[in-house]
């Protein structure tokens, strides 16, 4: 079960910096935890935002196979035809040494 955090704890919730081998170690609230529903092991990002920190979890992407015409939907047809284009007198030019074509 979740715990609410009230206004009165979100206001005087603190934490200490303390030394944990040669990192700095921060222990969050187990009712921040519990109202982000973070766990232990949770990847976090932290950024910085003027004298503030700000922690937001990192979202794991989703892995799934794409069929072929998932891959292909994405590209620009201009851009592989400027593509071709721009080297296009490599791929028509003879050989100079011992490349195959």
């Amino acid at each position: 079960m979740l715990h609410k955090v009230t206004q009165k704890e979100r206001d005087i919730m603190q934490a200490t910096l303390r030394q944990q081998g040669g990192a700095a170690v921060l222990t969050v609230p187990m009712a921040i935890l519990q109202q982000m529903g973070w766990q232990i092991g949770h990847k976090i990002n932290l950024e910085t935002q003027g004298e503030s920190v700000v922690l937001t979890p990192i979202k794991r992407q989703a892995r799934g196979r794409k069929t072929v015409a998932e891959l292909l939907s994405n590209i620009d047809s201009q851009e592989i035809a400027a593509l071709n284009a721009s080297v296009s007198n490599f791929t028509q030019s003879e050989p100079t040494g011992k490349e195959v074509w």
